[in-house]
This record gives structure tokens, C-alpha cells and sequence, in this order.
């Protein structure tokens, strides 16, 4: 499966949702004002839940069909919901609205490399890292690395790949992919010191301690195994990773 691509959806939280005891029904956020929907769908995209996002967010749009922030926010909503069509349009809409805006022409590109709209979603990436206010290039260039990858570019990819960590050198997206690609490569020592640059960035990174307890099992590394797989426990206790490190350790703690 392709990892997903990186749209800009660390939103920043602007305001609590607010409360709805007593008024119109919060489900649709029928009679809400302008700031409070904007508010709300905010907040739901940064909880993840985009899904709840939607309905906060179409009655912004009804409110102000012209605002590029609720059509950039509306089309990530319907990207993280799964519905790339609808997403096109709202970031197509955005666009017109705003040209040359490198968040909404990253989470476009994103829309249409879903849709396998491949070498438009390359060139509306290479447009949105043309726009010198846009902060946070780097997720551009991990997208160009996805998109080549799926071109069969290979050395396109790493070369994306590169550009991304010069940036940004903790950029946790790129790390796991180059991660995954040293692995696929054999290069399990490369594997490992990415999967650890993750955990330096995000300690509670399950993935990234699963995948680096697989990689130290495979090279026999059994004690570094163990102390890996402890914490996988102790964070994730109640969860299937930390079931799995503890099916693991009983085995491994019981062995002479």
C-alpha cells in the first residue's frame, strides 16, 4: 500500500468547540456563525476526525463560498474521509482563489495523485514550491518522492527523499520511508539508525518501535530486542502492539 501522501493536515488548533446545549442541532452546525464552524472544523481535523469536520465546514462554505481557508480546509477533510473527488473540487476552487498558495497547492497535488493524476499532481507540486512564503517544504518534496515512486523513478524518489531531510533532517514521513527502503535493500544497520532518528523525534511511535524490534530480532539482537519491546508494553498496554510485545517477551524472558 502507498504511504499516504503528506497533505498539510497538522492544522493548528484555534479555539475549544463550543457548546451546543440548548441551540440548533451540533450535528450539522445549522445556525452556527461563520467563526464558530470554521472553529469547529478546525478543531475536529486536528483531532482526526474529519468526518465531523464536514458538516462544520459545509456551513462555513454556505456562510462564505468565497473564503480559500474553509474550501483549503473543506477539500482536507474530504481527502482524510476518503473522497478525493470532492477534495478536488473544494482545493480546485481554493486555487482559483488563491494562485500560487503552497498550502493549498500541496494538499491539490495530494487530490490528484489519489485519483492517479499523476503528472498534473507533479506539476501543481513543483508550483507549490515556488511559493517562497509556504513553511513547510519539505512535505512537498516527501510527496514528489511518493509520486515518483509509483512513476517507477527510482533514483527521482531518493533524490526527494534527500531534499526533504535537508530541510527538514527529522522529518518523521521520511524517515519511515527511507527506513522502509533500506529494508527492502537488506541494509538493516541504514534501517535502524532512521527508525531511531523517529523515535528521537516521537518517542510513542509504535510503528516505528515495531519496526525497529523486527529489524533487531532479524539481526539476532535479542537484548536490544527486549528493551524495545518493554517499552512497546509499558506505552501501549492495553493495545495489539502491546499485546504483541508481551507475547514476544514471554517467550524471549524465558529463554536461558
Amino acid at each position: 500500500m502507498m504511504p499516504r501522501p503528506w497533505s498539510l493536515g497538522m492544522v493548528v488548533l484555534l479555539g475549544v468547540l463550543a457548546g451546543c446545549a440548548g441551540g440548533p442541532d451540533p450535528g450539522n452546525g445549522e445556525g452556527e456563525s461563520f467563526p464558530i464552524s470554521l472553529k469547529k472544523g478546525r478543531a475536529y481535523l486536528e483531532r482526526g476526525v474529519p468526518d465531523m469536520a464536514l458538516p462544520a465546514l459545509r456551513r462555513a462554505r454556505t456562510l462564505r463560498p468565497d473564503d480559500a481557508e474553509v474550501l483549503l480546509l473543506l477539500g482536507m477533510a474530504y481527502d482524510q474521509s476518503g473522497r478525493p473527488v470532492q477534495s478536488l473540487e473544494a482545493l480546485e476552487e481554493a486555487r482559483r482563489l488563491r494562485p500560487g498558495d503552497g498550502r493549498i497547492l500541496n494538499n491539490l497535488g495530494v487530490a490528484l495523485m489519489r485519483l492517479d493524476r499523476l503528472d498534473e499532481a507533479r506539476e501543481v507540486f513543483r508550483e507549490a514550491l515556488a511559493d517562497g512564503q509556504f513553511p513547510t517544504p519539505e512535505e512537498v518534496h516527501y510527496n514528489l518522492a511518493l509520486l515518483h515512486r509509483r512513476q517507477g523513478s527510482l533514483r527521482a524518489m531518493e533524490q526527494a527523499l534527500e531534499q526533504a531531510l535537508r530541510i527538514k533532517p527529522g522529518h518523521v514521513p521520511t524517515l519511515m520511508e527511507l527506513a522502509e527502503q533500506h529494508r527492502a535493500l537488506g541494509r538493516l544497520d541504514l534501517e535502524q539508525k532512521r527508525l531511531r532518528r523517529v523515535l528521537e523525534e516521537v518517542p510513542t511511535h509504535l510503528t516505528a518501535l515495531e519496526r525497529l524490534v523486527a529489524s533487531l530480532e532479524q539481526e539476532g539482537k535479542t537484548r536490544e530486542s527486549v528493551e524495545w519491546l518493554r517499552k512497546i508494553r509499558a506505552l501501549d498496554s492495553s493495545g495489539r502492539a502491546g499485546r504483541r510485545a508481551m507475547e514476544k517477551l514471554m517467550i524471549l524472558e524465558r529463554d536461558p
